[in-house]
């Protein structure tokens, strides 16, 4: 009887434990909602936010919500949302009566979703995780399934949610390294969150471990799947491609896609070794976070740099070695412009980016060795001959070096391409487990 009761009081305090951290979110979340405000603000000087549609952050819908079953996707930015129009096609096909709202947090998603997502798609700004923000969100779009992609994991928001008995999903569920350690530390606060998806799919494996050892139900998470393999190819404008083809027609063009600060300087000294051996070579640079191209602008022009500014509209002349292209929703021009690119987050530990992307233009692919966030698709494009590895300026220069020379750099992208054609679609698994809520 003795042992019972210490049981009984152990359990007592596990739940007060378990709660806790999540009754601290919460107040702070409901009581001082005007820091959340602020930092709002702040972003929204820093160009960060879209000033039209700034009030959709708070919630505060734009548009009228239609009268139809909707499914609501929560994405994060470009990639994540891209890779559900793909789902969202096919599940229009099976049902033409549904409607889809998508929810993005940054600009340059919204820009591309306005291009590329089908007629039967609303998007809106992500609501930031405070009471009245997601109170006003629920209210009005009253959604009849919600998924999250990805690593969108925002507690008000998902408890919110489950209190108005909407099923709630996770797709391409991932997670890094440090963000499982920190997870793991508040293990019992994380399982609460997690058991409140009804499914889950992990993008991979090793993600699929971590969340099963923070205590997912193994009923709940359905298999590893990921759609981002699907996703269409990045748009471009016709004829801003056709005009910087004229201005480039002698150039040998190389792309540095989504960088980050650490690996940018690299990247600018590689371009000056270029350009001394020829002048031809130019570089396209292409910051991950273009608000950064103020202090970008400067770091180069110290090394005395003729640069010029896509988003100020500067004429690019014959002494023109480098270009920054700051502008947002542009990525598939460059890449149809080049045919060799440099993708970021990879010199630097930021885990790389999406190579399926570059690869749909047949593009040949350097990176560097960080790119854990995409690690299988690396790893078969690698075995596939379409990824070239580098660590340092000078193998970054002999590279570039290299895939300018007799159509090197078509052969290794044709390589990416057929990959990229050759990969199956995984994605009945979450299709049918969609249509049963439907």
């Amino acid at each position: 009887m003795k042992s019972e009761n210490l049981r009984t009081f152990e359990k007592m305090i596990k739940i007060n434990r378990r709660s806790f951290i999540l009754k601290i979110y919460f107040f702070v979340t409901r009581y001082f909602e005007f820091l959340f405000f602020l930092f709002l603000q702040y972003r929204l000087i820093k160009g960060k936010e879209d000033k039209i549609r700034f009030l959709e952050r708070k919630g505060r819908a734009s548009l009228s919500r239609p009268v139809s079953y909707l499914i609501w996707f929560n994405a994060a930015s470009v990639g994540e949302a891209l890779s559900i129009l793909y789902l969202i096609e096919k599940l229009g096909k099976n049902n033409k009566k549904i409607k889809f709202l998508i929810t993005t947090t940054t600009i340059s998603s919204s820009l591309i979703l306005k291009k590329m997502m089908p007629r039967n798609c609303i998007h809106q700004f992500s609501p930031i995780d405070t009471f009245s923000a997601t109170k006003n969100f629920l209210d009005h779009w009253q959604p009849d399934l919600v998924i999250f992609v990805e690593s969108e994991f925002w507690p008000r928001l998902i408890f919110d949610i489950k209190k108005q008995h909407i099923p709630l999903g996770l797709i391409n569920a991932r997670m890094e390294k440090k963000t499982f350690e920190k997870w793991f530390k508040i293990k019992i606060t994380s399982k609460q969150i997690l058991d409140k998806f009804d499914f889950v799919f992990a993008n991979d494996h090793l993600t699929a471990n971590r969340l099963l050892s923070l205590g997912i139900s193994k009923k709940k998470l359905l298999g590893v799947v990921s759609s981002k393999e699907q996703a269409p190819p990045l748009i471009y404008n016709l004829s801003q491609y056709n005009k910087f083809r004229k201005i480039f027609k002698n150039k040998k063009i190389w792309v540095a896609a989504s960088t980050h600060e650490g690996e940018e300087e690299i990247i600018v000294n590689a371009q000056k070794k270029l350009h001394d051996i020829d002048k031809n070579f130019f570089l396209i640079l292409i910051p991950r976070h273009p608000n950064r191209i103020d202090e970008l602008f400067k770091k180069i022009k110290s090394n005395s740099y003729i640069i010029k500014i896509r988003s100020k509209e500067q004429k690019i002349t014959e002494k023109t070695s480098i270009y920054l292209a700051d502008t947002l929703g542009e990525l598939g021009l460059w890449y149809k412009l080049s045919k060799i690119v440099f993708l970021g987050g990879s010199l630097v530990n930021i885990g790389g980016h999406n190579p399926y992307e570059p690869c749909r233009f047949g593009s040949a692919i350097i990176t560097g060795p960080y790119v854990y966030n995409f690690q299988k698709g690396f790893d078969q494009l690698n075995n596939a001959g379409a990824i070239k590895y580098v660590r340092s300026v000078r193998e970054l220069v002999e590279s570039v070096q290299i895939l300018s020379k007799n159509g090197n750099a078509n052969l290794v992208g044709q390589k990416g391409l057929k990959y990229v054609y050759s990969l199956k679609d995984h994605s009945s698994p979450i299709i049918k487990t969609i249509n049963k809520f439907l």
